[in-house]
């Protein structure tokens, strides 16, 4: 390269033929013809070149060969075209509606979202419903008619008249026998219709029984103590649950009748009663609940009474009814005590009156509950609420969880932080986000609010509930969605955030609202732990709208259990003691996590930490310039720039300064984890710098990042596309941030690029080296004063690779800046007008690249070919060894040696003018001469401090590397020039 610094360099006079090829920046490069390697033409060039550098201002110079890249290049070489550019006026549209539109293709793109935000909420909701509806509702409940049948029909019952002849007891048995017989069943206004009644009833019989039956009765001596065979209970070797009876045992059949009530009665009268219900229980006592003995006072009687009440009651003569009953039927007693008030009252009715329209009805009316046990049975009904409660939060915890999948995608491909770059500021784009988020919120939250209204619940739709209804999912969609943006900063893999934060939505959401319930049901016991965590809770949206909703359902069982008392207990659901400290919550906290979301945007809670070590002396002159104001005119400038991460040894950018005139190419190298992708990230605001400043065309990266974002292009280390969109709609979007023509700018890009085949297919689709065409367009589109270039030409082919190169040459030319980094040292080479390279986080050389070649190399590589047959290669060696001290063979086969040449004043020159005196001599028929290449130069810094990171690099430490060789072309050689 040669270097310029006053006035114009002519072309080297002392090798006719040689061509102007190109100035970058303070470089100028000919091409040398390499037949003027043979006759001595470069070896009085060089030699008048080491002589009078200093008079030409000429820092350094040097040569390499022609590479199979620039003869292939040559080839296949068409006329390209500059691109046409385009005048820059601000277009229509607005950078809100950009970040819209693009939401919105998303969308479109991808359903799953559509199932998470809309089938998911209605589902769970309808579910929660349908099972509220489930459930029976607390009710008044009426009162309970008490009668015979109520345990099933038909029953055996039977009566016995122990004192027969009595007038009164005869008329009591004919009320009980005759219509309407028992209870009010068959009344003539028929009160029982599910309890039909025969028109008349049967005559008395006596069953059969089978001979054997008869003969034992007929033949045997029983008495009133002994009237039938025993039965055999339970003994130690034999158990049994009822008595094993024989046959005939409790006597023969009793006279009976069936009733025009369906029911059998038997007339037990005269029979040991106690004999007949013991050995007859097996076969009917399940269905015979009741029996009536009329009796005298006297007999069995009077013993119940005082001896000073009878005079008082005269019953001391009367006789009475006595009702044997089942006591396992709960209400048999009442039943049958009032089938004996209804013979009473009928045997009694004066004459000419019908007996069928007159009777007595006995019901059991439930007990009215107190206050307390009133406010019990709302807390325990609202239950059923609670479960509603819980479906709706698990139903609305899908919805913002979903948001955040594509902020993610967004930030971790980068796209968007090149909407940044591209001019979006931050304030809008999360504006952006969010009104389109609520805006999608907002069609599951109308979907819930109308399968409210379609089940009707008065506790969530009544005039007075559905507008905290209403408001309460609003809200809630107002809070729990910038609750959720802070998450899109921590979560790199979208599905795993999307768990995650659906996880914790669900569990504060439900355990906060059951516990709270939970504990008012106690609230005698937790006392005020309970409204302590109630306020506490109240932080987090889930449970402001799951609370929310047991209140509300917990208010109207409350008034409407009142409402039997004849009190208003119904509290507004809108006051503060019921949902309104929980919409106000959600308001407040939907603001606050807003601002903190932009907080960490701005890189509010990030704070800047010092970093020092030992610095290169070129790097070091370089800071000096920066701190002393020599780069102040530079389009950019940085100043101590650093980057540390916790936990880290040492920081991942370490004090970098270096200032980037305009009209030059800076480019920085490095291994993996060097440091180039983390200062590009703090350059372009993608990562708040530790400490240090930055200035962009004037523009502070602290301070003035909007405006730093106006004035640069960046296209980051991994694509930063959206596979959804096509490559024409990333175009026109970043043309319309821009305010540039997008129809103009998307066309120009496409046909430069070649990317017109697969302009309108998704972005998804493309190949890596389209996608990079498609990285870099975006970063071109504006025209900006400097361009930062993350690896731009990886996965490209030769040709696009070169087309490219020709597209920053003509940004450089242009006057604008560009930065880049890349792993070719060739594109390196081809583009760069200074380089630093970077080891550890910090900057071990800078310079041009002829600059650090001459300091960081191994001196020269000569390959040399050898004539005759068989080769003689001693001489060649000899002779090398003889005429150049230091130096080293590093390959041989067959006719070709490569020797490293060690580097000093004039051994250039010296080096051509021996092996053209010695070529005849040595039977030579070709050799080359090259530089040593950045790559070796790059491996050698990268093993000196990577063993010995704190050691200073002086000028004259050398390492050599093994290399391959270059390649070889008898057509041309390049010859850089460096001046001071």
């Amino acid at each position: 390269h040669l270097t310029v610094i006053h006035g114009t360099l002519r072309p080297p006079g002392h090798v006719p033929g040689s061509v102007f090829l190109e100035c970058i920046g303070q470089e100028v490069t000919y091409i040398l013809p390499y037949a003027a390697a043979h006759d001595g033409s470069f070896a009085l060039l060089l030699k008048e070149l080491d002589l009078e550098m200093g008079n030409l201002g000429v820092a350094s110079y040097g040569v390499s060969d022609t590479t199979l890249e620039e003869v292939r290049r040559e080839g296949v070489a068409q006329p390209m075209s500059r691109p046409h550019l385009i005048d820059v006026e601000k277009a229509g549209g607005t950078v809100l509606s950009m970040v819209l539109w693009r939401k919105n293709g998303n969308l479109q793109m991808f359903v799953p979202s559509v199932f998470c935000q809309v089938v998911l909420p209605a589902v769970f909701v309808c579910l929660s419903l349908i099972f509220s509806l489930i459930v029976p509702p607390f009710l008044e409940y009426p009162s309970l008619e008490l009668q015979p049948w109520m345990y099933g029909v038909p029953q055996n019952t039977f009566f016995s008249d122990d004192a027969p002849g009595h007038v009164e007891a005869a008329r009591v048995v004919d009320s009980l026998v005759n219509r309407p017989g028992f209870g009010t069943r068959c009344m003539a206004q028929n009160p029982l219709p599910k309890l039909p009644c025969a028109s008349n009833g049967s005559d008395w019989f006596t069953p059969s029984v089978p001979p054997s039956v008869s003969d034992i009765f007929a033949n045997g001596n029983w008495t009133m103590a002994c009237p039938s065979p025993s039965c055999q209970c339970s003994t130690p070797s034999r158990t049994t649950i009822l008595p094993d009876c024989p046959l005939g045992a409790g006597g023969l059949p009793p006279p009976q009748r069936l009733q025009n009530t369906t029911d059998t009665l038997q007339n037990l009268t005269g029979r040991n009663m106690t004999d007949f219900l013991l050995k007859t229980y097996e076969k009917s006592g399940k269905i015979r609940y009741v029996r009536f003995m009329l009796v005298k006072m006297s007999q069995q009687t009077e013993p119940l009474f005082s001896p000073s009440l009878l005079p008082v009651l005269s019953i001391r003569s009367a006789r009475v009814i006595q009702v044997w009953f089942y006591n396992q039927g709960w209400h048999a007693i009442v039943s049958f005590i009032n089938v004996a008030n209804n013979a009473i009252l009928r045997a009694n009715l004066p004459p000419g009156l019908d007996p069928t329209t007159y009777g007595i009805s006995a019901s059991n009316h439930p007990l009215n509950l107190t206050k307390e046990q009133l406010s019990y049975v709302a807390m325990a009904t609202t239950s059923t609420d609670v479960v509603v409660s819980i479906c709706v939060i698990f139903a609305m915890s899908f919805i913002p969880a979903s948001f955040v999948l594509f902020l993610i995608q967004e930030r971790v491909s980068k796209a968007k932080h090149l909407q940044f770059v591209s001019g979006v500021n931050p304030t809008v784009y999360w504006l952006a986000n969010f009104a389109w988020d609520m805006c999608n919120y907002i069609v599951p939250c109308l979907i819930v609010i109308l399968i409210f209204l379609a089940f009707q619940q008065k506790a969530y739709v009544s005039p007075a509930n559905l507008p905290a209804l209403v408001l309460l999912l609003i809200l809630y969609g107002w809070s729990i969605t910038p609750m959720m943006y802070p998450a899109s900063f921590v979560f790199s893999v979208p599905s795993t955030a999307y768990v995650v934060l659906t996880s914790i939505n669900l569990f504060i959401g439900i355990n906060g609202s059951v516990a709270t319930f939970v504990m008012e049901l106690f609230d005698d016991k937790v006392g005020t732990t309970g409204y302590l965590a109630h306020a506490v809770l109240l932080i987090f949206p889930h449970f402001c709208l799951g609370r929310g909703l047991i209140d509300m359902a917990r208010n109207q069982a409350m008034a409407t259990l009142y409402l039997n008392f004849g009190e208003d207990r119904f509290q507004d659901p809108l006051s503060w003691t019921m949902v309104g400290k929980n919409l106000c919550a959600m308001a407040l906290e939907g603001t606050v996590m807003f601002a903190v979301t932009l907080l960490i945007q701005y890189k509010f809670f990030f704070k800047p930490r010092q970093a020092m070590g030992p610095e290169d002396a070129d790097v070091a002159a370089e800071r000096n310039r920066v701190h002393q104001g020599g780069a102040h005119s530079d389009l950019l400038r940085i100043c101590d720039l650093t980057k540390a991460y916790r936990r880290k040894k040492r920081p991942a950018v370490d004090r970098i300064c270096v200032g980037v005139p305009a009209a030059e190419c800076f480019g920085l190298l490095g291994v993996n984890g060097a440091g180039k992708t983390t200062t590009f990230k703090m350059l372009t605001g993608d990562i708040p710098m530790t400490g240090g400043e930055a200035f962009l065309n004037g523009y502070s990266i602290r301070t003035q990042m909007a405006d730093v974002h106006q004035n640069m292009g960046y296209c980051p280390q991994f694509d930063a596309i959206d596979e959804l969109l096509t490559g024409r709609e990333h175009l026109e979007l970043y043309a319309r941030l821009r305010g540039v023509p997008e129809k103009d700018v998307a066309e120009w890009g496409i046909r430069k690029l070649g990317l017109a085949k697969y302009s309108n297919k998704s972005a998804g689709t493309y190949s890596g080296g389209n996608k990079r065409k498609l990285s870099t367009a975006m970063a071109l589109i504006g025209c900006p004063p400097v361009v930062f270039l993350d690896e731009p030409t990886t996965g490209m082919d030769p040709k696009a690779r070169r087309f490219l190169w020709n597209c920053i040459l003509s940004v450089i030319k242009e006057g604008r800046s560009v930065v880049l980094t890349s792993h070719s040292m060739e594109e390196c080479e081809a583009l760069c007008t200074r380089m630093a390279i970077m080891v550890n986080g910090r900057f071990k050389c800078l310079g041009s690249i002829q600059h650090l070649k001459n300091r960081f190399g191994d001196g020269y590589t000569v390959m040399v070919r050898v004539g005759g047959n068989p080769p003689a290669l001693g001489p060649v060696e000899d002779f090398v060894w003889n005429t150049f001290p230091g130096s080293v063979l590093k390959e041989k086969h067959h006719n070709t040696l490569q020797f490293q040449l060690p580097h000093g004043e004039g051994a250039l020159a010296s080096i051509f003018r021996q092996f053209t005196s010695h070529r005849e001599q040595l039977e030579i028929e070709d050799y080359s001469v090259s530089q040593t290449t950045l790559d070796q130069v790059l491996a050698n810094l990268r093993t000196q401090f990577t063993s010995h990171p704190h050691t200073q690099q002086s000028a004259q430490t050398k390492l050599t590397t093994n290399a391959l060789p270059p390649m070889q072309c008898p057509h041309s050689t390049l010859f850089f020039i460096n001046s001071c």
